[in-house]
């Protein structure tokens, strides 16, 4: 059975004439864009907290690198200065030197003070060489008394002897056994002067330790950068008195350098260890820098409590205030992030900078590796050239 022509032609002018109808007042065509609106605000909303939520970011960072203080180990006049402020220095470069000479004079003393040990500890020897010799002679005249008095001893019931010699035989042996005794008790003597203790003397040891320490006092004169870096707050000049621990300026440590971002700890739970980092430092802030989360820190110290200086409480936690963004306020934890690379010029101690986490890299396996390596091994000076004689053997 066909369709009718003319009833599908009515209903299709019908139709177009309602839609004619809704589209000529202006309060649909209103509520239609106002709705459209609405949804595009709604995506919009749902991107950007889907960013947010997937890139946690915060402006709440700064560079932060490790820094040495300066201080001479010994107090002195500095002598020479071989840097100037903000100089960039190697690890093992001479950075001042002090006044040697009262040291250098100590040392010298204590020198002079082995050598006389050294010649004291062979007369002690010489001594008990002598003190063994007479102990020897004695328990020779000792046993022949002994041997004179045990041969006299039967004539006496002879009367081929004197009872007078016989007494006077005995009496020869204990003094002579006596004498044994005191010759023991010198060569006891002696060797405790000689205060020898596991084949090394005591006396000689003392002396070289006292001439050690003054050579090293003499090293600690000349002062060298224990990193490579930058000299920081130089204020000094030669002629200035160095006192001994008194720190004389910094050196920021250049071989690695982090940025210590503050995020809120509701943001905290999606960062892991090992996730890339997008950081802008405000100096260059159209050129990202590339970070790895090195760690996050396990505790602040509260802006409100205990004070700092207080023992047990504050320690040497970081101090972080709170934003007063929302009703409850979120504790920030700072957030360590290494920055890969090689040095930029921008890169200075205390810069600010905003980082933005990319929580969907999968962390590393294992342990993170720093492409920025920091040194590891302690730095020793140079050591004043000694002269220390030889240990007696």
């Amino acid at each position: 059975m066909s369709e009718d022509p003319t009833s599908t032609q009515g209903v299709l002018l019908s139709t177009r004439h309602a839609w004619s109808n809704i589209f000529a007042h202006p309060n649909i065509i209103l509520f239609i864009f106002q709705a459209l609106i609405l949804l595009t605000v709604v995506i919009g909303i749902i991107k950007v907290w889907d960013n947010v939520q997937t890139f946690p970011r915060t402006d709440d960072a700064e560079v932060i690198a490790n820094t040495v203080g300066v201080a001479a180990q010994v107090g002195g006049t500095i002598v020479e200065l071989h840097v100037v402020d903000n100089q960039k220095v190697k690890r093992g470069d001479l950075i001042m030197t002090l006044d040697a000479r009262p040291y250098e004079a100590e040392a010298a003393r204590a020198k002079a003070k082995l050598e006389l040990v050294c010649s004291e500890v062979k007369a002690l020897e010489e001594q008990i060489r002598a003190a063994k010799a007479t102990l020897h002679d004695r328990e020779a005249k000792a046993a022949y008394a002994l041997m004179h008095y045990e041969r006299l001893k039967p004539l006496l019931d002879g009367n081929f002897a004197s009872a007078d010699k016989v007494q006077q035989a005995q009496s020869d042996a204990e003094s002579s056994t006596a004498l044994v005794h005191e010759a023991e008790a010198l060569v006891e003597k002696a060797i405790n002067n000689l205060a020898e203790v596991n084949g090394k003397n005591t006396h000689i040891e003392e002396a070289e330790a006292e001439l050690w320490n003054a050579e090293l006092h003499v090293s600690y004169c000349k002062i060298y950068a224990s990193c490579d870096g930058y000299i920081t707050n130089l204020k000094i000049a030669p002629g200035s008195y160095a006192g001994r621990g008194e720190q004389l300026f910094t050196i920021v440590d250049s071989s690695i350098w982090y940025v210590l971002a503050n995020f809120r700890e509701i943001d905290i739970r999606r960062i892991k260890e090992g996730q890339s980092v997008r950081v802008y430092l405000m100096a260059r802030h159209q050129t990202p820098i590339s970070g790895i989360v090195q760690g996050i820190s396990r505790g602040v110290f509260p802006y409100v409590g205990f004070s700092q200086n207080t023992a047990a409480q504050g320690g040497v936690l970081a101090v972080v205030p709170p934003t007063f963004d929302f009703i409850q306020l979120a504790t920030r934890f700072p957030i360590r992030i290494v920055l890969q690379g090689e040095e930029k010029s921008d890169f200075r101690l205390g810069g600010k900078a905003s980082v933005i986490i990319d929580t969907r890299n999968t962390p590393l396996g294992g342990p993170l590796k720093l492409l920025q390596e920091p040194y590891y091994l302690p730095f020793t000076p140079p050591l004043y050239p000694s002269k220390t004689i030889e240990k007696n053997e």
